[in-house]
């Protein structure tokens, strides 16, 4: 793995953690201890966890994973029936302090169902088209001839990378390049992620099959004993759907201001050709006076 990179950022490394931390968990439920004893292990095998999850050492994390691996060994031994091993794992459990024994610090529950309820709400409410009401004094134009420094000039409607822009002279002003420039990053960084999110889904469908495989052949289902709670892949795939849900809006939203924008052309020109008619109108008179 290349120095520069966040191991935590990076999927092979995430997919091994996940891998090795779920394994853990089903041993010690499997061990032959009385049951308080097998709670307490997974107490510290999600403390332990949870104090490694930042590590950026690789030397730190190889220790982490060396110990993990031993533990693993330790737990199928024991759970094969190995007796030595049985006493190894409590006599370590015995001398084990009571803070990695107690229950990990409460987690906000989970939000899954809540989100999904919220985007599918969304996705419905954006079946058509949101009404899109600027309020800028651009789109409030066409001022009155005497409220202009001079003759009036016909706004120019153009598409800025897929945003449309109304200029009304050159050169174009320093804080509109500014706008411009952050609406591409911000839609940019949105397909970004839902490339990364589409990478995301595909991993998760291999853990979700994994479990699959190892409930069919073990019995044993999910850790926390909720056979119905959320996929690995439902997460991602809920992100991936608020994700283009936003680039949907985005595109609605810039077709509206398009609209509105050519509104303000075609009311600039009427008045454009108003004006100059009653400017040769004017001249007319004038030259028939001399």
């Amino acid at each position: 793995m290349p120095s520069f990179l966040v191991p935590r950022h990076v999927s092979a490394h995430r997919i091994s953690a996940i891998a090795l931390y779920r394994a853990l968990l089903h041993q010690c439920r499997a061990v032959p201890l009385p049951a308080q004893s097998q709670k307490e292990l997974q107490n510290i095998v999600r403390n332990r966890c949870k104090q490694t999850i930042h590590l950026h050492s690789y030397q730190r994390l190889k220790l982490a994973f060396q110990a993990g691996y031993e533990a693993i060994e330790h737990l199928d031994a024991a759970v094969a029936g190995d007796e030595k091993s049985t006493s190894y794992i409590a006599g370590l459990l015995a001398r084990a302090p009571a803070k990695v024994k107690a229950d990990p610090p409460a987690t906000a529950p989970s939000k899954s169902k809540n989100r999904a309820d919220e985007a599918a709400a969304k996705a419905a409410k954006a079946s058509s088209p949101p009404a899109f009401k600027p309020s800028t004094e651009l789109l409030s134009r066409p001022r009155p001839l005497p409220q202009l420094s001079g003759r009036r000039h016909i706004p120019v409607l153009f598409n800025a990378n897929h945003i449309p822009i109304l200029r009304i002279k050159k050169p174009q002003p320093e804080n509109l390049s500014g706008f411009i420039k952050n609406r591409v990053t911000q839609r940019q960084r949105r397909h970004d992620r839902r490339h990364w999110l589409t990478e995301q889904i595909e991993f998760a469908q291999y853990e979700d099959l994994w479990d699959d495989i190892v409930e069919r052949e073990t019995g044993v289902g999910d850790v926390n004993g909720d056979e119905d709670g959320p996929t690995w892949a439902e997460e991602f795939e809920i992100s991936k759907m608020e994700v283009d849900l936003l680039i949907k809006q985005e595109g609605w939203k810039n077709a509206a201001m398009a609209k509105r924008m050519q509104e303000v052309v075609d009311r600039e020109k009427e008045f454009y050709d108003k004006e100059r008619t009653e400017r040769r109108e004017a001249k007319r008179v004038e030259r028939a006076a001399k």
